[in-house]
């Protein structure tokens, strides 16, 4: 319910902050603002009262649609892929999410194509982390055991490198240590093999080795900070607890 008073504050601000495209002023009007908010505030009304008198079938519904919108984008996003690398078209008449031709990297270029440069990117890093946590899951034990947390936590670690949102995802099962230190380190070395990859491939190719070099030494500097403020107790149990399962 609040997402429509949210857009009417954006909108506001916009009508006295003299928004300019392509050196173009935009006039906002308060009237128009209210016109292209219908949409949303009826939907936002629709699912309070979905909310309020059938939760279960909203949850339910929701996600179902959370399903359905996961695999259309899959299927959409595989074909565009396929149609990048091969030139093979399995869904015809589809706008390209990638640089079109005419387009100069970093000089032209449409805002869809910088997501679809990224997505590109993730499509084979999610693969990537999976295999990684499979095929090198003796050295991600020792890597555990050396910061002195669980083999989730070390997993977690080489899942931000491509995004961290999976790493949210297993902190649950980390231990107090791992959680600290995945944290502190995604601060700086999220996204180095996945968007921000991506996006320098996309715009700048020279910059790929800096920025992953610096996001990997911000990342390993944030861990020595980290393990110097957890505090020591944890430290030791979790160590004895890895030192039982082994």
């Amino acid at each position: 319910m609040t997402i429509p008073i949210g857009c009417i504050a954006g909108g506001l601000v916009a009508m006295y902050s003299g928004v300019q495209i392509n050196g173009q002023p935009v006039e906002f009007t308060f009237a128009l603002i209210l016109m292209n908010m219908i949409p949303v505030i009826i939907v936002a009304i629709l699912v309070a009262l979905g909310l309020k008198f059938i939760p279960e079938k909203m949850i339910n519904g929701f996600q179902i649609f959370a399903k359905f919108l996961v695999a259309l984008i899959t299927l959409g996003l595989a074909a565009a892929v396929v149609k990048f690398l091969l030139g093979w078209e399995l869904i015809p008449g589809l706008d390209p999410i990638f640089m079109a031709p005419g387009d100069k990297p970093g000089e032209v270029m449409r805002a869809i194509e910088v997501i679809g440069s990224i997505s590109c990117v993730l499509l084979g890093a999610y693969p990537m982390v999976l295999l990684l946590t499979r095929w090198f899951e003796k050295p991600l034990m020792s890597v555990g055991k050396v910061l002195n947390m669980n083999n989730i936590a070390a997993a977690g670690m080489v899942a931000t490198l491509a995004n961290n949102i999976p790493m949210f995802g297993m902190m649950k099962q980390m231990d107090t240590r791992g959680k600290v230190i995945n944290c502190a380190f995604a601060v700086s070395a999220a996204f180095a093999l996945g968007d921000h990859l991506g996006f320098a491939a996309a715009n700048m190719n020279a910059m790929i080795f800096p920025m992953i070099v610096g996001k990997l030494i911000g990342g390993v500097t944030a861990i020595g900070v980290a393990m110097m403020l957890v505090p020591k107790e944890d430290a030791t149990a979790t160590k004895t607890e890895a030192e039982a399962q082994s």
